[in-house]
């Protein structure tokens, strides 16, 4: 089974996305546009390096984002749209792996000034080439695009996004720490800073291009799993880099040896760690707490807030079974509010929901706390009673019958018909009850009305019936 059939993402979802897809590429797009344009084409260093001393975006490395974020915009639109889209990341692709073979085998392709020449580059360098670990972010960019819709290559896409998001993300830490470590690792000595975010950026755009596979499978996940996901992540991915920018800034911050900032790294990391956790497990509380609220109330009847049909159904059966199991006395009890279409059709619907309303009340206030009321259709009304023999369920059945006739809440004489039925040695299921119920309830319409009729007249073949 593919990954198409894993998960199913409403309209709304898929539309966000794919916006969230164009915007990123457009924004690279620009971003490598200017970088070309005024940074190298106009001479304007800051928008080469951002700040002064720092690594500069050569002009390969914009063009590859601006073919990156081409293809990833073009995405989200026809099939037509998709095929220039790949062409633009296999462009990508070719840039980096060529690149990739320059610093592999100390080779010049003459590539790495083709566009501009790179005049500030050291004498023993080659100058204008993209750091290798550019390099490789664009060639797994460039080759996850080129695979991305395609059902079968979905993993090497996530492979492929998740590698350059986490090499991205080491370099921007890295300037989080000090620029100059960079330079003192071969892979990352001339990763720009704008370099390295826009890299991120696309990486995430790219999950997000037929998000099926893990990990985005799980984070726009609707469940539990989701919704955790998009609570903790953000928290657990940027709290340690700002804790360790605050450890070791320079200034009034830098208060205790190198040794102690590392003990006090460590103690707020395990702090961190703890208040996931519990930020975590609060957060599954808090939706297991809707979710069985939500479960109680698919379980009531919304306008008596006596038990529903499916609430009875089940309660029925596991009763009953139960009785029937050890031996117990058992007995349901059916109520029908009499010539209740009269009732709402003289005083309207509004008057006729409060008759059932006030009905309901009344049950509730004669059942035993081990029975269940419940509303089980229009104007009709159950109480099982475990527990409970024919007799007892006939003297339950007299005094709903009374308090409703007795009742000064309504705005005529109101009655109601009730038929009880006790389990016996021939009820063979639920549905036999339920059936010897209904027919003492219609015994009793059919003899006038305002009564109580029992199913005792069915079992008259057994010897203490």
């Amino acid at each position: 089974m593919n990954g198409r059939a894993v998960i199913a993402l409403d309209t709304r979802t898929v539309r966000s996305l794919a916006v969230f897809r164009i915007i990123v590429g457009c924004a690279a797009v620009l971003l490598g546009c200017v970088v070309l344009v005024g940074g190298w084409a106009l001479g304007m260093n800051a928008l080469k390096g951002v700040l002064p001393g720092l690594s500069t975006m050569k002009p390969n490395t914009a063009a590859g984002i601006v073919t990156l974020g081409a293809g990833l915009a073009l995405t989200a639109f026809g099939r037509g749209s998709r095929v220039l889209g790949k062409a633009a990341a296999a462009l990508a692709l070719g840039l980096g792996l060529v690149t990739l073979a320059e610093c592999a085998l100390d080779w010049n392709a003459g590539i790495d000034q083709l566009l501009f020449k790179d005049s500030g580059a050291l004498p023993a360098a080659f100058p204008g080439r993209p750091a290798m670990a550019t390099a490789l972010m664009i060639s797994l960019l460039g080759a996850a695009l080129v695979c991305a819709q395609r059902p079968t290559l979905h993993l090497m896409k996530t492979f492929a996004a998740l590698s350059s998001s986490l090499i991205a993300w080491a370099a921007l830490n890295s300037y989080v720490f000090g620029a100059q470590a960079l330079r003192e690792v071969p892979l990352f000595s001339s990763v720009a800073l704008h370099t390295a975010a826009v890299m991120l950026v696309l990486s995430v755009g790219l999950l997000a291009v037929e998000p099926v596979s893990w990990p985005m499978r799980t984070v726009l996940a609707s469940g539990t799993g989701g919704i955790v996901c998009r609570w903790l992540l953000p928290p657990a991915i940027l709290a340690p880099p700002f804790l360790g920018w605050l450890l070791t800034r320079e200034g009034p911050m830098d208060l205790f040896p190198p040794e102690f900032d590392w003990a006090v790294y460590a103690a707020a990391s395990s702090l961190g760690s703890v208040l996931l956790i519990m930020l975590l497990a609060h957060r599954i509380t808090l939706i297991e707490a809707e979710r069985n609220a939500a479960m109680e109330l698919s379980r009531h009847d919304p306008l008596t807030g006596l038990a529903n049909r499916r609430a009875f159904d089940s309660f029925l059966l596991e009763n009953f079974n139960l009785a029937k199991r050890h031996g117990h006395a058992f007995s349901l009890m059916l109520l029908d509010v009499d010539r209740f279409k009269s009732y709402n059709d003289a005083y309207g619907h509004p008057v006729g929901d409060e008759l059932l309303r006030t009905v309901a009340i009344l049950l509730s206030s004669l059942a035993r706390e081990t029975d269940l009321p419940a509303r089980i259709g229009g104007e009709e009304f159950a109480v099982v009673l475990p527990e409970t023999d024919l007799a007892g369920a006939h003297i339950l059945a007299e005094r709903a019958r009374m308090e409703v006739e007795r009742s000064s809440l309504f705005r005529r004489r109101v009655t109601v018909s009730v038929g009880i039925a006790a389990m016996t040695d021939l009820t063979a299921d639920t549905s036999t009850l339920v059936q010897d119920c209904d027919a003492a309830l219609y015994r009793a319409k059919e003899a006038g009305r305002n009564r109580v009729s029992s199913g005792s007249e069915l079992a008259q073949v057994l010897p203490d019936s």
